[in-house]
């Protein structure tokens, strides 16, 4: 079955067609350019009604512009089913603000964990994206962002899995960057570009941004050094203003090679259709996709039940409430006179209630932080039992990178090599990211690796090997 793909981009649409799988067969595709100036949703209306005007299309997937969505890869202990449907959602609320959301899983390793794309776009884009779909006769199957798509394409390169590099996809005037070791992503930005494209202005901000990207990661691992820049979207009579600057960072350079397998019409590049073939990728019928239509759908229909439970008990609601009223009047003038001062003595005791309530629930939430302080002092204290030549310290170095809410469990120590092994354990997810980082930054460790990210019985546990500068580590055990 032919599927077709529509990618929104700031000068033009994107079209393509063709069927989905590991590796699409891409069968049409063809661009419109935006004409005129103004509203981008009004010139996006043009375009699609030039392409309707063509050929008839029913049913499309559509592909936002970088622009006007936002895009996080979080990582989860390893899980499965309703796990990690529930970690994931729970996970997406926490890094987002008002944006309709969706999530993809992107790759999954035994004991290390799960990657997910997680995307977001304003509710009022969404709307109008839809509203000019609807407007020009397409029915729209399904929302994604960009990022789905590259994370997607990017397995399917040679070599993606052995070598640690920084991948360039372009897009109208911008570019996003996004560097992998050795098939693990670990970062990701997007750069709007200002210059004319082959200019030697355009070359220098495209090392620039590389450059940052070699800085953040230089103070994060160097077992795996960064050995090679790729890129997609961008002629090379263009990109080879930036070749030389790349080279002198010590980074070799080439055109990112799409795998043969994925077939386009003619002549057609597949690097030109970067967007289109990443969001024709599914190994697997079953497998998930961001989709902010379907996410946001189901947004609005909670709240057309919530507005329809409201209508259907108001009028039964309102009769009730004059029948109250009526008997009630009937014997205030009586009771005002006899009860009011029983009335302002109970007022008095209700506020009293409440005050006992509220602070009832402060020393609660206390509680809960005393007892996440105190699993943690706990796991500290074997640590220092079951390892006395380790310092008392260089422990509480370690243990000042994740505070209160993350308890250690040293599981082995080699005093002669300098190798710790320990888990980190939390009531909270854990930032991996971060907290590797926060450990580099102590100074403590010659290198830093993570063997495994677990959730069992209400705790996240990642597990890490570090090996220590040995200036530290001997001084620890004197």
């Amino acid at each position: 079955m032919s599927h077709t793909v529509i990618v929104f981009q700031e000068d033009c649409i994107l079209m393509a067609a063709g069927r989905e799988g590991k590796y699409p067969a891409v069968t049409e595709v063809e661009r419109f350019d935006l004409q005129g100036q103004g509203d981008s949703f009004d010139r996006w209306r043009q375009a699609l009604e030039r392409m309707t005007s063509r050929q008839r299309i029913e049913q499309v997937r559509l592909v936002l512009p970088g622009n006007l969505c936002v895009t996080r890869i979080l990582k989860l202990p390893d899980s499965r089913g309703k796990q990690l449907s529930e970690m994931a959602e729970r996970e997406v609320q926490e890094n987002f603000r008002n944006e309709i959301t969706d999530y993809s899983v992107i790759r999954r390793e035994k004991k290390i964990g799960v990657d997910i794309c997680a995307g977001g776009a304003e509710q009022g884009n969404l709307e109008n994206f839809l509203r000019i779909c609807r407007e020009t006769g397409l029915h729209v199957s399904g929302i994604t962002v960009p990022m789905e798509g590259y994370l997607k394409l990017m397995q399917c390169l040679e070599d993606f899995h052995e070598r640690t590099a920084i991948y360039l996809f372009f897009e109208a005037g911008s570019m996003m960057s996004i560097l992998c070791q050795k098939g693990q992503y670990l970062y990701s930005s997007r750069t709007r570009l200002f210059s004319e494209a082959g200019t030697l202005d355009f070359g220098t901000e495209i090392v620039r941004s590389i450059s940052g990207i070699i800085q953040f990661y230089a103070g994060r691992s160097q077992e795996e050094p960064i050995t090679e820049v790729c890129y997609a979207g961008c002629p090379d009579e263009d990109f080879e203003a930036s070749v030389e600057g790349i080279r002198n960072l010590n980074l070799d350079v080439s055109p990112m090679v799409i795998d043969r397998r994925i077939s386009l019409p003619g002549q057609e590049k597949a690097t030109d259709w970067i967007s289109c073939i990443g969001a024709l990728i599914r190994s697997t019928r079953k497998e998930k996709q961001i989709d902010l239509s379907s996410a946001g759908g189901k947004s609005e229909e909670k709240g057309e039940r919530t507005w329809k439970l409201v209508r259907h008990l108001a009028m039964p609601g309102v009769i009730a409430l004059i029948g109250v009223v009526l008997t009630v009047g009937i014997g205030l003038v009586n009771y005002v006179v006899s009860g009011k001062n029983q009335s302002k003595q109970e007022w008095i005791e209700s506020i009293k209630r409440e005050g006992t309530y509220q602070k009832a629930q402060e020393l609660e939430e206390r509680l809960k932080k005393l007892e996440n302080g105190i699993a943690s002092v706990k796991l500290s204290d074997q640590n220092l039992s079951s390892y006395p030549e380790f310092s008392g310290g260089v422990l509480r170095r370690i243990e000042g990178v994740g505070g209160s809410q993350i308890g250690l469990q040293i599981t082995d120590f080699d005093a002669e090599t300098g190798l710790l092994l320990f888990d980190a354990n939390s009531l909270a997810v854990i930032d991996v990211s971060n907290y590797i980082l926060r450990l580099q930054e102590t100074g403590l460790f010659h290198t830093v690796d993570y063997t495994g990210y677990i959730f069992e019985d209400g705790w996240y546990t990642l597990s890490l090997s570090c090996t220590m500068e040995g200036r530290v580590y001997k001084g620890g055990a004197q």
